[in-house]
């Protein structure tokens, strides 16, 4: 349980980290990859699917805008989708530095990725960095809790496989690159040799 002073911390930080990610918000022009994204999705799931073809990247950001739409297409909304996205980004790697490293480690990492200029960047795109960034620090947490409970010889809850195996599907199907940070769990067992979890997660990755 998180103490009183910790959690406003947290809070603190969310807010500045919202605050700078909507601030200037409509001031970016659109590039060709944001105009690209909102051609694309403004149309059916299946020409979506389709129009990935020329894009080179799986559909799920673009499937995700298009119900987007649905409430608004001005500019600020289109983007607000990465934003929220984004702080949970924060939020996922706040829980997995705190389940690792303790609370004042956690409200660090959490700062530093609040104010990265690289992340507010990517948090106003109208593309699929925030989505990416958002699917791989839920699969690093559940990879996390993972390795804990197995550290501890804990039992290991169902819904933490299920949880690292759809985070990890959905990145897959936010950016061809995503593997590269799939397999690192993997490489982190391989070291470790911990042949036994690393096998469940093999499975659990195929599945």
């Amino acid at each position: 349980m998180m103490k009183s002073a910790e959690r406003k911390y947290l809070f603190g930080i969310l807010g500045l980290g919202l605050v700078l990610r909507v601030l200037l918000l409509n001031s970016r022009s659109i590039q060709y990859d944001d105009a690209f994204s909102v051609l694309l999705s403004g149309r059916s799931l299946g020409e979506i699917v389709a129009g990935t073809a020329a894009d080179t990247m799986p559909p799920l950001y673009y499937f995700l805008l298009h119900f987007w739409m649905f409430v608004g297409n001005q500019l600020w909304w289109l983007r607000l989708l990465s934003v929220l996205l984004n702080m949970g980004t924060i939020l996922f790697l706040f829980s997995l530095v705190n389940d690792l490293l303790g609370e004042r480690s956690a409200l660090w990492a959490a700062f530093l990725l609040a104010i990265s200029p690289i992340q507010i960047y990517h948090a106003q795109d109208l593309r699929m960095y925030a989505l990416l960034a958002f699917c791989q620090m839920a699969y690093l947490w559940f990879f996390g809790r993972l390795w804990l409970a197995h550290r501890e010889s804990k039992m290991i809850a169902w819904w933490n496989w299920a949880g690292l195996a759809v985070s990890g599907a959905l990145a897959m199907y936010c950016h061809n690159l995503a593997g590269f940070i799939i397999i690192a769990p993997n490489i982190f067992l391989l070291i470790k040799r911990r042949w036994k979890l690393l096998l469940r997660l093999c499975i659990a990755q195929t599945c």
